[in-house]
């Protein structure tokens, strides 16, 4: 809200001065196009089964939940700069939570290929794709981050 006063002192007006509701389509479809991009990457990599699946996909959603909205807040606050210095190393440590929680969590007892057999590099992969095509919709749709 966007606060006025008057040159007397006397007169307060509260004015919505932004737009929320933009921000959460913004979060919520950033979210669903990263969880769509690493689970195909999960089939692609022999991780078919339900629970891989579950997984993977909670998994990304609290990481990108937590990454958006840290970033969100941190552009608001300290600009542009800020957010671009502090998203190179958040998606470091995103991918690296993701890799601990594949490589302790995926079930590769029956996946299909030998590649599903290296969880790390599957997340590597997943995420190293998901942000090249986050950076490219970025370059292409400028407000959806």
């Amino acid at each position: 809200y966007k606060v006025t006063v008057s040159e007397n002192g006397n007169v307060l007006m509260a004015q919505k001065s932004y737009d929320f509701s933009m921000e959460l389509v913004s979060l919520a479809a950033r979210v669903v196009l990263t969880i769509a991009i690493e689970v195909l990457i999960a089939l692609m990599h022999g991780y078919r089964n339900k629970k891989n699946v579950k997984i993977i996909a909670i998994t990304n959603i609290c990481t990108q939940v937590v990454l958006n909205v840290l970033l969100n807040v941190i552009n608001y606050r300290s600009g542009q700069m800020a957010f671009v210095f502090h998203y190179a190393w958040m998606e470091l440590v995103v991918f690296a939570l993701e890799a601990v929680v594949y490589a302790k969590l995926l079930d590769r007892t029956d996946v299909e290929r030998e590649m599903a057999k290296h969880p790390i590099a599957y997340a590597l992969l997943a995420n190293a794709v998901s942000l090249a095509v986050g950076i490219w919709i970025a370059k292409m749709i400028p407000g959806i981050f």
